[in-house]
């Protein structure tokens, strides 16, 4: 090939885009799409330009609807497709667009309208004519700043602004009064407008990697708000935030927060994220009300003490404090009944050494509690927080934490007048661990609002057939550490139990009852008898993630075990197959599935 020509296909390569290549993008068939769905997808097509037609899409002349006619009259005979949907969808998204036409103000039918990531720098002012917008999405282009038309669409429900270099925002932004979603993160924004407060309807504010160091306080007038993101800002102080009642994750690391936000009364909060900021201490009397918080962070901080209060967050399951400048675990913290992971490394800690704590959670709650109990701290009245010196939880503490917990009583029997009112508190949480229970009277059968029984280490050789029936709502139920041999029929009639954990008990089958509890995420079933696996049973639970059956009587497993493919996390370790061998059990789940797998005879 000659030089000539090895450059002229050089520069083809790299032909400029010509608003005719941006015309031709916009099909015949295309265009018949979207007048019988009224959708337009144009995502990715490399435009630099929006082609014409699509402007004038609703209003074709009729040489158009005619040569079109003529042209797909094979495929639409019958129909006059022309007369069905306007426009009300349409995406443009992923494109090399900087500018939009003013002509945009023809598709007044619009609902949804997808830029992002193009090149815009602005948009056209006639934007204020799409009236039934309700979904707008310009996150990752070049506007310093939102044309005051966009705060006249006051039917829009979700306007995301991610990443688009925006400086400024007016307090008109509270006249879109319908918006349920704004995300305006990973902008250049330093302060919070006083008009956000009229969005009374938000359910997600997305406000994170910013500059914002202020925030006003009518950001509580938000009453519908379920997720609150401001993160990775310069905040060092928020307004009090417990009028927000449905809020369910707060977000607040990576600011420059001193003392701990006041979040007291916000009774839906499930998560609360702290971490990476100059917190010195966990205010005790900001935690009220906070029953039904599952995940608090606060590693990277300067906290020096874990408060007692600690307690009253008796649905805690992950809570780090982990690089901080803590010297003692309370005792409290073993008592939490929920709590699944507990971070405290990197700190400066003296009643529990250093190779408990680096053995993780379970360890760590074995020491605080063993030792509490040779010490006889009395935590459990943090539990009870009751008047009187009885050291049961009244009703009232029931109420409000939704919890039963007689752990680490040594009872015999359980007293007839507390299970009485924790019927009448309508408890979700029972934990009877730690006692020296034979057997589950039948007064528990009428908390028919459990969802989380805790029975471990017990005396249980039988579980009463009530529990299938009345327990309707059980997700979880861990009877480890029992004399159990067997489950009752009924448990097939949980239909919302996700884990379950039979470990250390006397079990050399799973129960045939576990494999029709399709719901199932996670078994435990380790340090038992077992001797083998059925796999066809297991097949039954689509759902199981987690399937732990180390330390039993197993001498071979099948290979198509292997095809159990949403196992995440499989223990096989300590039974007596000599297949697979020890170095391969060691690897990662993925890896062992795929061994068993390759072991299938073809």
């Amino acid at each position: 090939m000659s030089d000539v020509k090895k450059k002229s296909n050089r520069f083809a390569l790299f032909k400029k885009r010509t608003k005719t290549d941006d015309n031709a993008e916009l099909s015949k068939s295309a265009i018949v799409s979207a007048r019988k769905t009224g959708r337009l997808n144009l995502s990715s097509k490399g435009l630099s330009s929006v082609p014409d037609k699509v402007w004038s899409i609703n209003e074709l002349t009729e040489e158009e609807l005619q040569h079109l006619h003529f042209e797909l009259d094979y495929e639409h005979k019958e129909e006059r497709w022309w007369e069905q949907e306007p426009l009300r969808v349409l995406d443009l998204s992923c494109n090399s667009l900087t500018t939009i036409d003013d002509r945009i103000e023809f598709l007044e039918e619009l609902d949804t309208l997808d830029l992002h990531n193009n090149l815009l720098e602005n948009l056209p002012h006639t934007i204020g004519s799409l009236r039934k917008l309700k979904t707008l999405n310009i996150s990752g282009n070049k506007m310093e700043y939102l044309d005051p038309q966009l705060y006249t669409l006051v039917e829009l429900r979700e306007l995301h602004l991610k990443n688009c270099h925006i400086e400024l925002w007016d307090p008109e932004i509270g006249d879109l009064i319908m918006l349920t979603h704004l995300d305006l993160s990973h902008n250049k924004l330093t302060f919070v407008p006083i008009g956000i407060g009229y969005l009374v309807r938000l359910v997600t504010l997305n406000l994170s990697h910013n500059r914002i160091i202020e925030v006003g306080p009518d950001i509580t007038n938000m009453r519908s708000l379920k997720t609150l993101d401001m993160s990775f800002n310069e905040l060092d102080s928020i307004p009090p935030l417990g009028e927000l009642r449905r809020v369910e994750r707060i977000m607040l690391q990576s600011n420059s927060f001193y003392t701990f936000p006041d979040v007291s009364g916000c009774s839906a909060l499930t998560e609360l994220y702290l971490e990476n900021n100059n917190i010195s201490e966990i205010e005790p009397t900001f935690l009220e009300g906070l029953s039904n918080l599952k995940k608090l962070t606060l590693q990277n901080n300067y906290i020096e003490v874990i408060p007692e209060a600690i307690i009253k967050l008796i649905n805690l399951q992950v809570f780090d404090v982990s690089h901080n400048r803590i010297s003692l675990i309370p005792s409290c913290i073993g008592v939490l009944p929920n709590l699944r992971e507990f971070a405290i490394k990197e700190n400066y800690i003296e009643n529990v050494r250093g190779d408990i704590i680096r053995c993780g959670t379970p360890r760590i709650l074995a020491h605080i509690r063993q030792t509490t109990d040779s010490t006889n701290v009395n935590t459990r009245d943090w539990l009870a927080c009751s008047t009187s010196a009885s050291k049961y939880p009244d009703k009232y503490m029931m109420r409000n934490t939704k919890l039963l917990s007689l752990a680490g009583q040594n009872l015999v029997e359980l007293p007839g007048e507390v299970l009485a009112d924790a019927v009448e508190a309508s408890v979700t949480t029972v934990d009877l661990s730690r006692n020296k229970l034979a057997e589950l009277p039948d007064e528990m059968a009428e908390i028919v609002t459990v969802t989380d029984l805790k029975l471990i280490s017990n005396l249980l050789t039988r579980l009463p057939e009530w529990i299938g029936e009345k327990y309707k709502y059980l997700q979880t139920l861990d009877i480890s550490k029992n004399y159990l041999e067997s489950l009752p029929l009924s448990i097939s009639c949980l239909k919302y139990l996700r884990y379950i954990d039979l470990s250390f008990n006397r079990f050399e089958e799973l129960p045939e009852t576990v494999y029709d509890v399709v719901s199932l995420e996670s078994l435990s079933a380790n340090d038992n008898k077992i001797k083998e696996i059925d796999v066809t049973s297991l097949q039954k639970l689509k759902g199981l993630a987690v399937l732990n059956l180390a330390n039993n009587n197993i001498a071979y497993v099948p290979p198509q075990l292997g095809n159990l493919k949403n196992i995440r996390n499989l223990s096989l370790l300590g039974n007596c197959f000599k297949f697979p061998r020890q170095n391969t059990l060691m690897k990662d789940t993925e890896e062992i599935l795929s061994y068993l797998r390759n072991q299938i005879p073809r």
